[in-house]
């Protein structure tokens, strides 16, 4: 059977009278083009690890929304973000920063409720002192994310170590999503540098630890994942799978597969058809509305020789096929260098982005092809091959086209006005993203105090500067900072909820609520320096010591309690869990507990050495606390008696700590470690080290699955208490 064929002669600028309303996928773009040289190349201008690139783009199903994926091409660098931005306005509706690499791909949901992202997440085993060290794991990581607030509502990390580049397309009505990985394999030994260099995944190279790797050091493999569980279905019997699309109906998927495309039963995991006798390989792959047909771009690669130049030229060529026969039915060639498919709303028109020919030239563009007519219309959109059309997306209702022109600027096309009305690149966001270079410039600012949310899905912590920060400790992403104008507090003290934080400074009291952008100063006529400070677990009581008293007071201010002491300077407070007890240290070792709805004190014990930390047990019949010889005790309050003693740091004790089920013990030092302690059985469980500084503050997740310890650098350290691993480092 021989195939019809569109000629290059029959390109020709389109017009408005031409497409009339079937202006379904935005050909009204009079005055639009831009004419340029160019060569025919394949890729965009080559990646490095700090290029802030695109990755992947969606439209929300209303259309009012559109989602752009970004992230430096090397994971190591930790950089990855998502971008919502209403397409009415041009203004940037949320930015999710939760990624410890780039955000590789994303979907919405068919309400659009929920996006789902695939991002490769790069961890390291220590704390790393410098931005490019290259040590660690890389693995893929399924994320959902709330579009009205941007919050993470749950994530799933998959298995397997070393994923450079993860890839989830999610089927139409959102129950499964076509999820592809691929691998770092060194066992591969095979080396062909012309395959390595001319397929990208996705539109750029891979790179791990600053090398771009070989593609035949990769190994790739797709699945079948529930979108709403992560659950791993079918795993595809193919050995090179590529671009995937479901059907409009989700029961086929789509796969090229090299030189040909494979149609899979979602239902059965089963394969139905191939798609074969394509030019070259299969690169995009796009579904008719109505899934009757199935357009497949392939591409060869050649080589054309200067005198000091080898190029490398990609030459395309799409075929329709008709999906229940397998028989191809239509051939568009001409079509310079296909990197990505999109058909519009009836089926009628198909896209084609890449790098097109132009006036006996190359330019950066699509092609328009009307399916029922024969009329060819070109689009030129940029200058030359490093702003290629490489991924295009088409809104629900066909107004807008978003399309990817260089590695780091989306467009949106209005087709019905003929415009560019937005544009974004890697600065539209300002000052709202850190580059990755700044985020590792090393200072001496410690964290004094570090506290988690009754949920678990914030940490808080304040700096030796007054400077307060908040993340998702899933994520990592810092989603608040307090900064502050006045002089280094003396005192720190956060609530074991970790909404409140107090702090002295100059001789003021300063308080701080979660949701608040600044700190308010609480009236307070204190006698004298003052020497301790401490805040109830609800942060509704501050206890302050000074001269010879102790006084309770609100966060308005209001005086609730004054504690007489006898004797000594008490420079340590600490209130239950419950608020009932507040201890209080003086320089001398004498601990007294206070009972905060008297004002009696019902027990007090001696270190015989002056407390250099203490902290109560979960049920407050327990206290901890650690004395100048480095040493730790727990006292029982019932018998004012020690009922262990603990002896393993080199220097001063600074911080304490009890797991939610009074289990666990963990203690930071001077000495930049922390160890933890199993209370029952009176010995040390293990030891993290990493640190750079001393670690001056130490905080339990309410699952106790986390310690959280206050660095340097202003940041927060995560371990996994079970293993004893590094979970990451918040700054």
């Amino acid at each position: 059977m021989r195939l019809p064929k569109y000629k290059s002669g029959s390109t020709s600028r389109p017009a408005l009278s031409h497409w009339g309303l079937l202006a379904i996928v935005g050909v009204a773009i009079l005055g639009l083009a831009l004419q340029a040289a160019g060569q025919r190349r394949t890729r965009s201008g080559s990646a490095t690890g700090y290029d802030d690139i695109v990755f992947a783009t969606a439209f929300s199903p209303d259309g009012r929304l559109l989602a752009i994926a970004r992230g430096a091409s090397d994971p190591v660098y930790r950089f990855g973000r998502i971008e919502l931005w209403d397409t009415a306005t041009g203004k940037l509706h949320h930015l999710i920063k939760g990624f410890d690499g780039p955000a590789q791909s994303i979907s919405f949901s068919p309400d659009g409720l929920t996006l789902i992202s695939a991002s490769i997440e790069f961890r390291s085993p220590k704390i790393r002192q410098r931005a490019r060290s290259r040590e660690g794991e890389s693995f893929g990581e399924l994320k959902w994310w709330d579009t009205r607030t941007g919050e993470l509502k749950k994530k799933l990390t998959l298995p397997g170590e070393g994923s450079v580049a993860i890839h989830a397309t999610q089927s139409p009505d959102g129950k499964l999503l076509a999820l592809l990985e691929t691998f770092w394999d060194q066992s591969r030994y095979f080396y062909d540098p012309l395959f390595e260099a001319l397929t990208p995944t996705y539109g750029e190279r891979v790179f791990f630890r600053g090398t771009a790797l070989p593609r035949s050091l990769l190994r790739r493999e797709m699945r079948l994942v529930d979108a709403h569980t992560g659950e791993r279905g079918f795993k595809l019997d193919q050995d090179h799978p590529g671009a995937s699309r479901f059907s409009p109906d989700g029961s086929l998927l789509a796969v090229a597969n090299g030189k040909e495309v494979r149609l899979w039963n979602t239902h059965t995991g089963k394969e139905v058809s191939k798609l074969k006798n394509l030019m070259g390989t299969a690169g995009a792959v796009a579904f008719s509305p109505n899934g009757r047909h199935l357009a497949v771009a392939s591409t060869k690669f050649e080589r054309e020789y200067t005198e000091h130049l080898i190029k490398i030229v990609g030459l395309s060529e799409v075929k329709l096929f008709d999906v229940a026969t397998g028989k191809a039915i239509l051939r568009l060639n001409d079509v310079g260098a296909v990197k990505t498919l999109a058909f519009g709303l009836d089926g009628r028109v198909l896209l084609v982005g890449g790098v097109m020919p132009e006036n006996k030239r190359e330019a950066a563009g699509m092609k328009i092809f009307d399916l029922k007519t024969g009329r060819v219309d070109a689009l030129p959109t940029g200058r030359d091959y490093r702003e290629a059309v490489d991924s295009l997306q088409v809104s629900p209702n066909a107004s807008l086209i978003a399309f990817r022109a260089g590695t780091a600027t989306v467009k949106l096309l209005d087709t019905q006005r003929g415009i560019v009305k937005q544009t974004w690149d890697a600065d539209s966001v300002g000052d709202a993203v850190e580059r990755p270079t700044s985020r590792f410039l090393l200072s001496v600012t410690r964290m004094l105090a570090v506290a988690f949310s009754p949920d678990g899905t914030t940490v808080s912590g304040e700096t030796e500067q007054g400077e307060i920060k908040s993340w998702d400790p899933r994520t990592g992403e810092l989603k608040r900072r307090v900064n502050v104008d006045q002089d280094d507090p003396s005192l720190i003290a956060a609530a074991t909820d970790g909404r409140s934080f107090a702090e002295v400074s100059e001789g003021k009291v300063l308080f701080w609520r979660a949701g608040s952008e600044t700190k308010i100063t609480v009236p307070f006529a204190g006698e004298g320096t003052t020497t301790g400070l401490a805040l109830s677990a609800d942060g509704r009581t501050v206890a302050i010591a000074s001269r010879n008293a102790v006084t309770l007071l609100s966060p308005h201010g209001e005086v609730t309690m004054r504690l007489a002491v006898q004797e000594g300077v008490v420079n340590r407070l600490a209130f239950s869990h419950d608020g009932r007890w507040l201890a209080g240290a003086d320089q001398f070792g004498n601990v007294r507990i206070w009972n905060v709805g008297t004002g009696g004190v019902e027990k007090a014990v001696s270190t015989a050495a002056e407390t250099t930390a203490m902290v109560f047990a979960p049920h407050g019949r327990r206290l901890a606390t650690a004395a100048l010889d480095n040493s730790i005790s727990i006292w029982n309050l019932n018998t004012g008696l020690p009922e262990a003693k603990f002896e393993k740091h080199d220097a001063t004790i600074n911080a304490l700590a009890f797991s939610p089920n009074g289990q666990w013990l963990a203690s930071g030092s001077d000495d930049r470690t922390i160890v933890l302690w199993d209370v029952a059985a009176g010995k040390s469980k293990r030891t993290f080290k990493g640190h750079d500084q001393t670690v001056a503050a130490l905080a339990f997740s309410p699952d106790g699955r986390l310690l959280a310890s206050g660095s340097g650098n202003a940041s927060v350290v995560l371990w996994e208490v079970g293993s004893g691993k590094l979970s990451r480092v918040l700054q």
